[in-house]
């Protein structure tokens, strides 16, 4: 199975190669919509039953990465469960824009479903933020205990009423690392370092604490500004840093394990509750399957992808993280209070 997998990947990194920025099964404009749908004072009302509902899935990472690989597993597995009544077609490499043009399209109408983390959605509701506390988790097992199980559970229903968002599935992201121009081993070292966070105010308090010069930057505006020297470093998880080609613009990989998140796929509330309710089931089927595919990937390419880093010349430093985690002790009473039942819930997982 694994060996499949990673033959599934290696053969859509080529494509994402030769490709300029669409997945293989785009093929609608930018604007597509549901197309038996009707727009009311009360928003967008489904489909009849046993007509097609076409919907458009936004991804801003690039072609042949594992949130790609996600997406068209959830767009294959909607199709074939539903016999054809679901088809979605995926966006990625931005094509429709960055993570928030995305997210605020789910309540336009300009698209129907957004891959993204749970700490994108900050702004509809403070609850996201524990997407990104630094540190929260002591390890992957940990992080599986709470992100799979009830709390995380409840964390995902909750974020949804609260923003107004339906979240389905529950992806491993990676943990989150840094890539470099500079070196560091200490927080001390990280003192002024320019480093693209994304818009978050978690992640900007973040870099703050550790010393560093936080710059809010889409993702997809980094390899640029990494090049340009506007930002010395960025984070993110290894596989995804891969997909963006930071290796050809920073010389390090520096372990700092900070955060472990999750990404989910996104609806609008309002439109996933009107889809017959069968569809709904459907979806959420094919989420989770889709999720369970991306998380054995993620789980089975990450030392590979680390050493695809260094086979591209970068250095892959290992950094003793407790430093670093010290200096987050009361960090979320202080910043975050509002989550610290979640936090000390989340904490008291063995």
């Amino acid at each position: 199975m694994k060996k499949a997998l990673g033959l599934v990947l290696a053969v859509s990194m080529a494509l994402s190669l030769a490709a300029c920025g669409g997945s293989a099964t785009t093929s609608s404009p930018a604007n597509s919509t549901a197309e038996n749908t009707t727009t009311s004072s009360g928003g967008k009302t489904s489909a009849a039953d046993g007509k097609v509902i076409k919907m458009a899935l936004a991804n801003p990472n690039p072609v042949g990465d594992v949130k790609d690989l996600a997406s068209i597993k959830f767009a294959d597995l909607a199709k074939e469960k539903s016999n054809g009544r679901i088809d979605i077609t995926v966006y990625s490499g931005g094509q429709l824009g960055d993570s928030r043009d995305t997210i605020e399209g789910l309540k336009l109408g300009t698209n129907e479903i957004v891959i993204e983390s749970i700490g994108t959605l900050d702004a509809y509701t403070t609850l996201a933020n524990i997407d990104g506390v630094p540190y929260l988790y002591r390890d992957y097992d940990h992080y599986s205990k709470v992100m799979f199980g009830d709390i995380g559970k409840e964390i995902k229903e909750t974020v949804g009423k609260e923003g107004g968002f339906k979240l389905l599935g529950g992806m491993y992201r990676g943990a989150r690392e840094c890539t470099s121009k500079k070196k560091f081993t200490t927080p001390e070292e990280l003192k002024g370092l320019k480093i693209r966070v994304p818009n978050q105010q978690i992640y900007i308090d973040t870099w703050q604490t550790l010393g560093a010069s936080p710059t809010p930057l889409a993702l997809t505006e980094t390899f640029t500004a990494l090049q340009q020297n506007t930002v010395e470093a960025q984070e993110n998880a290894t596989i995804e840093s891969y997909g963006f080609g930071f290796y050809d613009v920073c010389p390090y990989l520096i372990k700092t394990n900070h955060v472990y998140s999750t990404d989910v796929f996104i609806f609008d509330r309002d439109y996933f509750n009107n889809l017959p309710k069968d569809i709904q089931k459907i979806l959420e089927e094919s989420a989770n399957e889709a999720s369970e595919y991306r998380n054995e990937i993620s789980l089975d390419k990450e030392a590979e992808f680390e050493q695809k880093f260094k086979d591209k010349g970068v250095e892959v430093v290992d950094i003793d993280t407790k430093p670093f985690a010290k200096l987050f002790d009361g960090f979320v009473d202080s910043h975050f209070p509002e989550l610290s039942d979640w936090a000390n819930e989340i904490a008291a997982v063995k």
